[in-house]
């Protein structure tokens, strides 16, 4: 791989079949210099960048002995067991949602494959990047704070893929609640879960002073009292009350929650369970660093 530095801003790569191609720097030099590949991308609102491969940078933390909980909501992106909320902001303006939405109409409007169709999903397509790149960005900032901050990080071991199937059913065996389901399916696929664990956990291997990770079957934590450890279905009064039924402890449905996955992460830990660390693979790439070129490239 060929690279060079034009300027403090710029730099070139050459690509095979394209020559040379100008990319704004966008991170240390030193890094972008010493990478063993380059691969360049267009995602669909026609944006370009080539992103260098490269050792993962290790997370600076001191120990600090202390413990975490956390369940992920859809009211609240993250609630930990101190009774801490991390939610994710908005992702878009409210005039760049009533902008979305004028778009998504008029796409509706319009003759499939023409011009204007076209214009108006790239439109759309830029408004989407936008959401996507403050996802990530909020995810990498919240992820650090939560490694550097703890030793023990017990959250679920969540499968969205199962949770965010549609609910039609089939012709014999009809679904229950088909309306509502996509609505929620959007609602869990906008938190972003998935990433947040994924990095999450590439943080915490990479960590100068190693930081745990466990993952639990997140079975009945939302319906058990984290004080007695009665369950029952009845001790979760609405979306964001617990009250149990038999101690009668009240707290956030989410935050008791939380208490669950860390008490079940403990416990784990005790019983020499596996914890829900990847392999040392992660270490040798970092996919969410990348440097944009300009479109003309």
């Amino acid at each position: 791989m060929s690279v060079r530095r034009i300027n403090r801003k710029w730099g070139q790569v050459f690509v095979p079949k394209c020559g040379r191609v100008k990319f704004r720097v966008t991170r240390e030099w030193s890094d972008i210099e010493t990478a063993s590949s380059a691969r360049v991308t267009l995602d669909r609102s026609g944006r370009w960048f080539v992103s260098f491969t490269r050792l993962a940078p290790q997370i600076e933390r001191k120990s600090t002995g202390a413990i975490v909980g956390i369940d992920m909501g859809v009211t609240h992106t993250v609630a930990t067991s101190n009774g801490e909320f991390l939610d994710m902001p908005e992702l878009l303006t409210k005039g760049e949602h009533q902008r979305k939405r004028r778009l998504q109409r008029r796409l509706a409007r319009q003759v499939k494959g023409s011009n204007r169709y076209r214009a108006t999903k790239l439109a759309i397509a830029k408004l989407a990047a936008k959401e996507v790149d403050r996802r990530k960005d909020w995810i990498e900032w919240t992820t650090t704070d939560l490694v550097r901050d703890y030793d023990l990080i017990s959250l679920e071991a969540l499968k969205i893929k199962n949770m965010t199937k549609s609910a039609k059913g089939t012709k014999d065996k009809p679904g229950k609640n088909v309306k509502a389901k996509p609505g929620l399916n959007r609602s869990i696929l906008e938190q972003g879960w998935g990433l947040f664990c994924q990095r999450l956990t590439d943080k915490a291997t990479n960590a100068v002073t190693p930081v745990e990770i466990i993952a639990i079957n997140p079975a009945y934590t939302s319906l058990r009292c984290s004080e007695c450890g009665y369950t029952d279905k009845k001790n979760r009064e609405s979306q964001a009350l617990f009250h149990c039924l038999s101690c009668g402890y009240k707290d956030n449905a989410d935050v008791n929650a939380a208490k669950n996955i860390i008490a079940a992460g403990l416990v784990v830990q005790e019983r020499g369970g596996q914890s829900h660390i990847v392999s040392n693979k992660t270490q040798h790439s970092d996919p969410v660093k990348r440097t944009t070129t300009p479109k003309a490239a």
